[in-house]
């Protein structure tokens, strides 16, 4: 049965997984963006042409004696030739050149927030933006394995770099601004991916749509491609990642990093004018979420290769279920059974949850003590640039984004893990076991909340009490609300409501049968009707009283 017409919305509500979101005359069509697949940053493609060419010269100099373009620093190039060649000196002083809209006290308040929510920010781009974006998004996933860096043997060198990048545009102001390390790598990216598109595209001269089929896809790395990165990079953490783990951001610091991602956009070569403000941001990120997901036999592999090189990496120990359960969380059950994932267990799913509990604790005692909020935010960025970018089970000291995968014409394919591993057993990964203990003592804490306040009622039954003081209420609240009970007419029968109705014959639920369910609040008017209305996926159901 629908939803009657007196309850039934006009606002077009779509959804991608687990995210859903209101389409409005603000968002834009598929006409619009689809052209954008045609179009690049032309700028940096020519300086790249310049860049070879300067090479080329200085291999001839030298007797063919120069190195290979894969080992060439093409930032090196640009900084040493920029005031002799017009476009090199057209690009160096665009990316030196700091526009208007810049308000550096800004960016400085944009680039705290990955580290006041570190923990989860990081897990959710890696389980909601590498899986749920990358991975689903045909143009980009196509230009992925055609790189070789998503292969397991470099894949975990490949996602240390992308997060060498996160972590040097968000170190400080000093960072980003011209001549700093956040402000190189952007620029050294803005080269790499020229190179790139170049490299592609002389393939497909070569051998033709059969190994990238431009027509359908559009340009390698073009403009939407880059677009829906940069929404990933500055908008999905505040707008999907965070509030499907419990944690909702303040809106002045979502502003703050959106504008933040704005400038990182501009020294990228990416259009910035949909990142004027965080609402045009969303809109944009709604759209190329929208438009933008589809599977393809390459995600697949990506989505496999993924697990396999960010599984039992020491010293932290994911799981492969620890894994698959947030990536189904963040990204919903579809798209991960599309990818090839396997559903994991109750047990992981309850580490996961005790997870989202815990990194929702830090940000409200954040939120709470900005004294705390401070000493946390430099503690994570002290303790990520160490780990992730100096120490020798990082980068040792930092990635220079050289031009090493180079596409040769080969496809990645599904591969195990290049890492040799023992058996780990679940006492042995701590984390799981701590984010477990705390799932745990989130249910002993909810519990004694529904005893302290559980109304005053007649005696029941044992399962009836078990039913009313336990299940329900744990239920409403170890899982997102996903039915409520709504009045018509003003029949006041609040909102108690079990997940399931054993007693319920067809559509309508006896009187006899309310003993069951004393936590319902019943209104003595047979005239009067109620309904359930549906929130995600649970039917419409018509509850009478007659």
């Amino acid at each position: 049965m629908g939803i009657p017409a007196v309850f039934k919305s006009d606002k077009d509500i779509r959804r991608v997984g687990n995210y859903t979101f209101e389409w409005t005359e603000d968002h834009i069509p598929r006409e619009t963006t689809d052209p954008l697949r045609y179009t690049y940053d032309k700028l940096g493609a020519a300086a790249v042409d310049r860049i070879q060419e300067i090479h080329r010269r200085s291999a001839a100099a030298a007797d063919g004696d120069a190195q290979h373009i894969s080992r060439l620093d093409l930032l090196a190039v640009l900084e040493a030739n920029h005031g002799t060649d017009a476009v090199l000196g057209q690009l160096w002083d665009e990316v030196h050149s700091v526009p208007g809209w810049v308000d550096w006290a800004q960016l400085e308040r944009g680039q705290r927030f990955l580290y006041r929510y570190a923990l989860a920010n990081l897990m959710g781009f890696a389980l909601q933006g590498f899986v749920g974006e990358n991975s689903a998004s045909q143009g980009v996933v196509e230009v992925l394995v055609r790189t070789g860096g998503f292969s397991t043997r470099v894949l975990l060198r490949r996602l240390l770099e992308t997060f060498q990048l996160l972590l040097q545009v968000t170190h400080s102001p000093g960072f980003l601004e011209p001549g700093g390390e956040g402000h190189r790598s952007a620029v050294r990216v803005r080269l790499l991916h020229s190179m790139v598109r170049q490299r592609i595209l002389k393939i497909v001269e070569a051998r033709g749509a059969e190994y990238f089929d431009v027509a359908t896809l559009g340009v390698p790395l073009n403009t939407l491609d880059s677009l829906h990165a940069l929404t990933t990079f500055g908008c999905n953490h505040a707008f999907i990642q965070l509030p499907l783990m419990g944690i909702t951001a303040r809106p002045a610091e979502v502003e703050d990093y959106v504008a933040l991602w704005r400038y990182v956009g501009y020294l990228l070569g990416t259009p910035t004018e949909h990142f004027a403000s965080a609402a045009r941001a969303k809109v944009l990120m709604d759209s190329l979420s929208y438009h933008e997901r589809g599977l393809t036999d390459s995600s697949l592999v990506c989505g496999h290769n993924f697990v396999e090189t960010v599984r039992d990496l020491e010293p932290i120990n994911l799981s492969a279920g620890f894994i698959e359960a947030g990536s189904r969380v963040l990204n919903g059950d579809a798209l991960c059974d599309d990818l090839g994932m396997r559903r994991p267990g109750l047990y992981h799913y309850a580490c996961f949850r005790g997870y989202c509990w815990f990194v929702k604790t830090l940000a409200a005692a954040q939120q709470w003590f900005p004294r705390l909020d401070a000493k946390i935010i430099d503690f994570n960025r002290d303790m990520l640039h160490s780990a992730i970018i100096h120490s020798k089970a990082g980068l040792a000291g930092g990635s220079k984004l050289k031009f090493k995968h180079v596409p040769d014409g080969t496809l990645t394919g599904k591969e195990s893990s290049a890492v040799k591993r023992g058996e780990i057993r679940f006492y042995e990964r701590l984390f799981e076991l701590f984010c477990l203990a705390y799932f745990i003592l989130g249910l002993f804490v909810l519990l004694c909340v529904v005893l302290w306040k559980r109304p005053k009622v007649a005696p029941q039954t044992a399962p009836a009490q078990i039913h009313s003081l336990l299940l329900a209420p744990l239920s409403r609240r170890l899982i997102p609300p996903l039915i409520a009970i709504v009045p018509r007419d003003g029949c006041d029968v609040g909102s108690d409501v079990a997940l399931a109705l054993p007693e319920v014959k067809g559509n309508s639920l006896h009187p006899t049968s309310r003993s069951s369910y004393p936590h319902l609040n019943w209104e003595e008017e047979p005239s009067k009707e109620l309904y359930l209305i549906e929130m995600q996926n649970w039917p419409s159901l018509q509850v009478s009283q007659a």
